[in-house]
């Protein structure tokens, strides 16, 4: 078995209004607060970035200025013949005076020492015929091992000037922390004669560190300071790890600066960073986003209420004024309801908007105006039951049926039996269709059939006193029509129309159809009827004294109407014999519509 498919029901009309409400109203206010606050997000984050990028460029102009400090220490140091002399004598000396070179050199160090105090850890000079002298603290790495450095090969290729080795770890004795600052230099030898091939000196990271601690965003935020590789050379906090997470390195690898966002440590942070230009080193500053966004949270649960609160006031009154609107509806649609049930009493009071009342007041009016074409159906049903009982009960004129047994006795007394079988057997067969019950409609071509009965029987009567003549279209013989309407007209035309002719009379009868209807026609060449007596005939209910059959053509023309309406008839004219002309205007039906409609 095909399963049917399954319509989907139709929106209430509170739906459809809550859904455009929410759609147009309620949808737009959530996307204007959501865009607000995105644009303010944004705006927040890139005002921060700004003031921390500009924060991290003082930061790193403060270590640039700490290396410039350390690489100016270095050449001055470097290009002191006092310091080169000193150094050679204490070299080439032996005893007291290597002792007295020695004292000398220092004296020539500490004077340099008042601007850098604190800040220089060593200077260590490599002598060039092999051999080491470490000022301040001595170096734990062998002589052969630095010099074969990349460092130490590196600035030997470029004399006189300042090598900037960097994060070194390890290098020295007896040293606070193990990670300390370096430079070397490579004297030149055109400066005058000296014994020295390399100064190599070590720097505290204390300075570099205090840099980095200026107005940092939280206590949370920090300063980084690390080298091109990755490794940490100071913090504005005492930090564990010794390199930058891999994350961090690949964000700030190749870029000179800039700003981004990651997640660092399992907590999302922003990162800004520049470059230290004398160094390759990096400068990283470190925000927690949390801090970062703390206004924006504070912003966006002010605004999330507010947009909350009125979405409610909204929908609150939105609510209010939709039940309004709908309770009239739901009240027609439940007495439109009432109505599909067959009540047919429901009234509706009309309220609410003007649209409503006038509906209201329409819905009301309609049920008036059903309640009264039932009741005029009604008295059409009541008026075409009377017309069928009328027309089945006075089918057969008395007159008619005396006239025709008279003429029957007659006949029997001056004729022989063949003839009184015919006009007998003629009889018994229009009686038997006169009185046939089966229902309201019959063949045309039946009812022709009966016809001609009738016409042999009122020939027979008036003894061939008139001639019919038949023209009918065979196509329209497979129509139905009500019973009985062809032998009253055909019986006015022979009684009253012929009846001032003693002979030579005629009769035409026409069958014929078009697209819409039967159209039958039955003219006679008799005394006729004047203009003024056919307008004034009227299609009275009851034709009275000029009834025919039993029944007027007011009658015929009644049943007509009340089965197919005020379209079709029965229309009378005057014709060119100076006769009258009936015609009858019926509907095409045929038998599959009475089937359907029984």
């Amino acid at each position: 078995m095909m399963n049917r498919p399954r319509h989907r029901q139709p929106w209430k009309i509170s739906t459809i209004l809550y859904a455009l409400l929410f759609g147009m109203v309620v949808l737009p206010i959530g996307l204007i607060s959501a865009t607000i606050l995105r644009e303010y997000k944004l705006d927040l984050l890139k005002q921060t970035s700004a003031r921390t990028l500009q924060t991290l460029r003082s930061a790193t102009y403060s270590e640039e200025q700490e290396i410039g400090k350390a690489a100016t220490y270095s050449a001055a140091v470097a290009m002191d013949k006092e310091v080169l002399g000193y150094a050679t004598r204490f070299r080439q000396s032996a005893g007291q005076e290597r002792q007295d070179a020695f004292t000398l050199l220092t004296k020539a160090l500490d004077k340099y020492g008042l601007s850098m105090s604190g800040h220089v850890l060593s200077v260590n000079f490599f002598f060039k015929d092999g051999g080491a002298f470490s000022y301040m603290k001595d170096m734990t790495s062998p002589e052969a091992e630095l010099r074969t450095a990349d460092w130490y090969r590196n600035a030997k290729a470029v004399p006189d000037r300042v090598h900037f080795i960097g994060m070194q770890t390890g290098v020295l004795y007896d040293a606070d922390r193990d990670d300390t600052i370096a430079t070397a230099i490579s004297p030149s030898a055109l400066q005058m004669l000296h014994d020295i091939d390399m100064i190599y000196f070590v720097f505290n990271r204390d300075a570099f560190e205090e840099a980095l601690r200026q107005n940092p965003y939280s206590r949370t935020s920090q300063f980084l300071l690390s080298t091109g590789d990755g490794r940490i050379v100071a913090s504005s906090a005492n930090l564990a790890d010794r390199a930058l997470p891999a994350e961090l390195q690949r964000g700030i690898r190749d870029a000179k600066e800039g700003s981004f966002i990651a997640e660092i440590g399992g907590r999302k942070t922003l990162v800004a960073f520049t470059t230290v230009e004398t160094a390759g080193w990096k400068t990283v500053y470190q925000i927690p986003y949390g801090e970062l966004t703390a206004n924006y949270s504070r912003m966006f649960r002010f605004v999330l209420i507010a947009t909350l609160i009125i979405i409610a006031v909204f929908l609150l009154l939105s609510f209010y004024l939709v039940h309004r609107f709908a309770k009239p509806i739901r009240a027609l649609v439940m007495k439109m309801s009432r109505v599909t049930q067959g009540y047919l009493n429901a009234k509706v009071e009309a309220s609410g908007s003007r649209e409503m009342v006038l509906l209201g007041h329409a819905f009301n009016h309609m049920m008036d105006r059903i309640k009264a074409l039932i009741r005029q159906r009604e008295e059409e049903e009541k008026a075409k039951r009377k017309a069928e009982f009328a027309a089945l009960q006075s089918q057969i004129n008395p007159h008619f049926m005396i006239n025709t047994l008279n003429s029957i006795r007659l006949m029997a007394l001056i004729s022989n039996q063949d003839n009184i079988r015919k006009m007998t057997h003629a009889l018994i067969r229009l009686l038997s269709s006169s009185f046939n019950r089966g229902g309201s409609y019959t063949l045309l071509s039946e009812e022709v059939e009966n016809l001609k009965q009738y016409l042999f029987i009122m020939e027979t009567r008036y003894g061939n006193q008139f001639d019919v003549v038949w023209d009918v279209d065979r196509q329209a013989l497979d129509y139905s029509m009500l019973k009985l309407l062809l032998q009253p007209i055909l019986e006015n035309s022979i009684v009253h129309g012929l009846s001032g002719k003693r002979a030579g009379g005629r009769i035409r009868i026409v069958i014929s159809k078009d697209d819409r209807a039967l159209s039958i026609e039955i003219a006679d060449d008799g005394v006729g009827m004047t203009e003024a007596q056919i307008a004034s005939f009227g299609f009275a209910e009851s034709a009275g004294n000029d009834a025919f059959s039993g029944m007027g053509i007011a009658n015929v023309h009644r049943r007509i109407q009340l089965h197919h309406g005020p379209d079709y008839g029965i229309a009378i004219a005057r014709n060119a014999w100076g006769g009258t002309t009936v015609r009858i205007r019926c509907p095409l039906v045929t038998a599959e519509a009475i089937e359907e409609g029984a």
